[in-house]
């Protein structure tokens, strides 16, 4: 077992999610992970001109999965204490759970692996869908809670097959909390680094399946319309009724004395 001096220092690394997983995207199963998530997502996001992308923490290889072309119409908001603003594409903020920018105004958004350390990680999600126009496109990348490795991590030492993190979320977790914000997930996909490929999974199936150590959500921000009631029907209101007889032209044309 983990002696406490070896807890103290994931829980201070745990502080800065970005410097934690920068060290983990740099140990084999990282690089493999890494490299099935830049595959999904260059199939995934179909960018047109003028559309804007919004994500929810730096990861420092945008440029594999996004083309030149489009880098400009990327914003990424970076936590102020977490990274120093060397990008143009990065914006300073002060808290994911308050993001300072207008309502409505990104078509996409993008959060990867930063629920898992947020303690109020509800109220990001909530902030996402405030920023994304109607019908817009969320992506959520989150690690596998029920992971083989996950457990392996707490019994035994210098292991990096899976990443600290203060409080993993399964995907029907998040699902549960993505209906009641009006998204409507279509699509969910586990990553398998041993296996080399990605393998779409049933929105049925309860958990994710133990080999797979990270998972993506696609999801698409609905706009209900609220129709208003209207009175019940008068059945009499809709009997077809004769018309009235013509008036008689000789009667029309009889002046008053």
């Amino acid at each position: 077992m983990r002696s406490r001096q070896q807890l103290s220092k994931v829980k201070s690394a745990i502080k800065n999610p970005r410097i934690t997983l920068d060290k983990w995207y740099l140990s084999p199963v990282g690089q493999r992970v890494q490299d099935l998530e830049v595959d999904y997502l260059k199939t995934q996001l179909f960018l047109y001109y003028g559309q804007r992308i919004v994500q929810l923490g730096a990861l420092g290889w945008e440029h594999r999965f996004l083309d030149d072309y489009w880098l400009p119409n990327l914003h990424i908001l970076e936590e102020c204490h977490e990274a120093p603003i060397k990008d143009s594409n990065i914006c300073c903020i002060s808290s994911y759970q308050a993001l300072s920018i207008t309502s409505e105004i990104a078509d996409w958004v993008l959060i990867p692996h930063r629920l898992e350390y947020e303690s109020n990680w509800k109220t990001v999600l909530e902030e996402a869908e405030r920023i994304l126009k109607p019908e817009g496109t969320l992506f959520v990348l989150g690690f596998n809670p029920w992971n083989i490795q996950h457990f392996k991590q707490f019994l035994c030492r210098n292991r990096s097959d899976f990443p600290e993190c203060s409080g993993l979320l399964s995907r029907d977790t998040i699902m549960r909390v993505l209906q009641t914000l009006n998204f409507e997930a279509d699509r969910s996909v586990c990553f398998y680094p041993g296996m080399g490929k990605m393998k779409p999974t049933a929105f049925e199936a309860r958990r994710l399946p133990l080999g797979a150590i990270s998972y993506v959500i696609r999801a698409r921000k609905r706009r209900f319309t609220l129709i208003t009631g209207k009175s019940p029907w008068n059945i009499r209101s809709l009997i077809h009724r004769p018309a009235p007889s013509p008036i008689p032209q000789d009667a029309a044309r009889k002046q008053p004395d």
